[in-house]
């Protein structure tokens, strides 16, 4: 098998993860979808996205159903993988994450990922971010990581800063909410980054 589809296979088959972390992920279904619209109808989480707060199921079940058609796409090649993440202690939907817009010749991909409120300062974030990173660059063997928020997501830009990430430039009216433009706050990592601050990993190659 090459390592084009070695690498798909790994993609659209295994689930990012760090054995001593307190959450695992598990691929995106409807199945989750009371789980997920009980903390989709939460205002605070909408703050810097440029859509409104889902009001019935029927909006998560649409989302979701817009996500998992990304994820099946009729190409052998698909751009994006999306996952539940859940509390390994009793299973409780934590949120959700995605790597998407994937571009294979370049080892390029994109991270999202969204928390319920509630369990906003819990330090799950910082989870998911370490178990994303090692997805992309180790299991996956990407290059590039990369993200974008809004510049005035103050949250977010800490985050992303203290996981590594460092700050590439601002993408000019990148956002439009509420039909007001918002500059983007671009930012990137690559698996050199990565490896340096992980020097225990240093010796994985790229595929």
């Amino acid at each position: 098998m090459s390592n084009k589809n070695n690498f798909y296979n790994t993609f659209t088959s295994m689930n990012p993860g760090v054995e001593s972390q307190s959450i695992y992920f598990e691929k995106l279904s409807q199945d989750g979808l009371e789980e997920m619209h009980a903390y989709s109808i939460d205002e605070r989480l909408y703050e810097f996205f440029e859509f409104p707060a889902f009001k019935d199921i029927t909006d998560t079940a649409e989302y979701i159903k817009k996500l998992l058609g990304r994820m099946n796409s009729s190409s052998e090649e698909p751009n994006a993988q999306y996952w539940f993440v859940r509390n390994k202690s009793d299973n409780t939907l934590i949120g959700s994450a995605g790597l998407t817009t994937l571009d294979y010749p370049r080892k390029s991909i994109e991270w999202g990922y969204g928390i319920d409120p509630k369990l906003w300062g819990k330090g799950y974030v910082l989870q998911i971010q370490e178990a994303l990173k090692k997805f992309v660059f180790e299991d996956l063997g990407l290059n590039r990581l990369h993200g974008i928020t809004m510049t005035s997501n103050k949250r977010t830009i800490e985050s992303v800063l203290a996981s590594g990430m460092l700050h590439e430039g601002i993408a000019k009216d990148y956002y439009c909410k509420d039909g007001i433009f918002i500059d983007g706050w671009s930012y990137a990592m690559t698996a050199f980054e990565h490896s340096r601050a992980n020097p225990v990993d240093s010796k994985k190659k790229i595929k």
